[in-house]
């Protein structure tokens, strides 16, 4: 694993038998060298790249592997298609001009050899990684879990230093932390954040993000039901609890706003929430 100097975001493989399944690598151009020069120390080819979901922070890589297949969960395409696309080129471009990085031909966004729906089994060497399908933050997020030695990839979830976000879905988001809680996880390594291999505190992320999201579901139905705008739902949950409160107030509004319109709420959407970004 290796994690990059902007939002604490991990890049990672896995490896058998001289070949590697590259987890969402990126994002900074010596970073990708630095993966790249990590698989020729170990004389392992990269046979697989998975993008564990669409957000532009995650897509950097593949370009940088030209010819290695590229896995994502099917909903994928539809989320880079079309006004989609034009936001994350734009934010890529947003990205590269504030670190001064200059390219030399556009940026693209990957496109994949190979998706799944619900499940998909990814043979590699002598692992059997299993690709399921985690939507909540996105529609086509997916975790990878490696079952020999408990692995679990989480992509943007289960994190030390963000909160859940709910870019996508209350109810989706609910029903992956039911699943994932299920699971029997002896390491686990974040999207953004620390990896960690504690018992107690793979547990303890998976409580605390089970608990916000039940919390804010009950202070938002409350606020629905009462006929409040979004204003005031923002205030009636302004006491909520969780990780790194400053660093995580954007996020925390910003899911307010999506779940107050995904449980009723009525506002307009391209104003509020997670789609106003």
């Amino acid at each position: 694993m290796s994690q990059s100097r902007l939002y604490f975001t991990n890049s990672g493989l896995f490896l058998s038998g001289g070949e590697a399944c590259l987890i969402d690598p990126g994002l900074f151009p010596e970073e990708l060298e630095a993966i790249a020069h990590f698989l020729a120390e170990q004389g392992a080819k990269p046979r697989a790249i998975v993008l564990t979901h669409s957000h532009w922070d995650h897509l950097l890589g593949p370009e940088r592997f030209p010819g290695v297949r590229v896995i994502t969960q099917a909903n994928f395409l539809k989320e880079t298609s079309a006004g989609r696309a034009e936001d994350l080129l734009w934010q890529v471009g947003e990205w590269e001009e504030e670190y001064g990085l200059e390219r030399e031909k556009p940026f693209v966004i990957p496109q994949p050899s190979r998706t799944f729906k619900r499940r998909l089994t990814l043979e590699l060497g002598e692992l059997r990684l299993q690709l399921v399908h985690a939507p909540g933050h996105a529609a086509d997020h997916l975790v990878i879990y490696e079952p020999g030695s408990r692995t679990l990839w989480a992509g943007d979830m289960l994190s030390d230093l963000e909160i859940p976000f709910v870019s996508q879905s209350l109810e989706a988001y609910e029903k992956t932390l039911e699943m994932l809680a299920t699971w029997e996880v002896r390491i686990l390594v974040p999207g953004h954040g620390h990896p960690t291999a504690s018992a107690e505190e793979i547990q303890s992320r998976l409580a605390e993000d089970r608990a916000y999201l039940a919390e804010l579901r009950e202070r938002v139905s409350q606020a629905v039901a009462q006929g409040l705008n979004v204003g005031e739902t923002v205030r009636l949950c302004a006491e909520m609890a969780f990780r790194h409160r400053e660093e995580n107030l954007g996020p925390h509004r910003l899911n307010i706003e999506s779940v107050y319109l995904e449980l009723g709420g009525k506002a307009d959407r391209t104003r509020v929430g997670w789609n106003r970004l």
